[in-house]
């Protein structure tokens, strides 16, 4: 397989995904905005200013706390979580699809992850786990039969650039931040069911977006990595793949390459917006490069 669209630049991957300490902070910031919307919500319903004011100084150190230990249990179980409920089979290292992985995760600094393909007809794929000595990147059965090897390559890529970006952690903070300030607010009476609703829908639009974010950085990188030509040629495919996800799998829709796109309750952006993105060069241009300099037309079979 060869990829004929040039790759100007070399991605410096030992600068992509490592900005844990402003994520933490973030969250942690987001927390206490979220524990003071909450309290003003819930003394709206008439708890007093006792309640509020308890409200308020417990949930400070109780909803980072929690947000921290559900994320450190679910990283800790997301490699092995998705390979199981997903039905992944585990690729030899000398597959050549492992291969191909395996040699985007390398240009990129990355150990090697386990590849492997699950049982759909649908076109897609993803990439779960911790970190990135401890990931996977798995494709659908329908991937791997249907799409062109030059797409497969792209696909690969954006999901290797998923753990170059610690995405599947990232992502997993964030939702878990969201479910520890659900479960804080967790009370009975109508009124604070209300806010609690009113709070945890709040939470849930923020965490979206940034798994709509996140679909851009992976796009970019990749394209970084095979080629625009290459990456727009897959997400082309993928949008007119007449197969569509499962019920089953709609429910690891942030994992996927490729879900519903339903506006602001969307895991991913539009096909149309992604591309757009990538000819633009609108996340492209902000990732860390090596050198400018042009690389051959034909860039080797990885």
């Amino acid at each position: 397989m060869t990829i004929q669209q040039p790759v100007r630049r070399e991605l410096d991957g030992s600068r992509l995904g490592h900005n844990g300490i402003f994520q933490a902070i973030g969250l942690l910031i987001s927390a206490w905005i979220g524990v003071l919307v909450g309290a003003v919500l819930m003394a709206a319903t008439g708890i007093g200013i006792i309640g509020t004011v308890g409200l308020l100084t417990s949930g400070i150190w109780a909803v980072p706390l929690f947000g921290f230990v559900f994320a450190a249990v679910g990283v800790s179980r997301a490699r092995d979580s998705a390979i199981r409920q997903t039905s992944t089979d585990i690729l030899p290292a000398d597959h050549p699809l492992a291969r191909t992985v395996i040699t985007l995760a390398s240009t990129l600094g990355l150990p090697a992850p386990l590849v492997g393909i699950y049982p759909d007809d649908d076109l897609n794929a993803f990439a779960a786990g911790s970190k990135p000595t401890k990931a996977v990147v798995s494709f659908s059965k329908g991937l791997t039969e249907r799409m062109p090897p030059r797409e497969i390559i792209a696909i690969a890529a954006h999901e290797v650039a998923h753990i170059a970006n610690r995405d599947m952690r990232r992502m997993q903070f964030a939702t878990s931040f969201q479910n520890a300030l659900t479960w804080y607010f967790g009370w009975t009476n109508r009124g604070q069911m209300l806010a609690r609703w009113l709070l945890s829908t709040g939470g849930e639009l923020i965490v979206l977006r940034l798994s709509r974010k996140r679909e851009y950085w992976a796009d970019a990188t990749a394209a970084a990595l095979v080629g625009k030509d290459a990456m727009i040629s897959a997400l082309r495919t993928l949008n007119g793949d007449p197969v569509k996800p499962t019920a089953e799998r709609l429910a690891y829709a942030r994992l996927m390459i490729r879900a519903n796109p339903r506006t602001w309750f969307s895991t991913h952006p539009s096909i149309a917006d992604r591309i757009t993105a990538i000819e633009k060069e609108t996340y492209m241009r902000r990732l860390p490069y090596k050198t400018q300099q042009e690389r051959p037309a034909n860039r080797p079979a990885v």
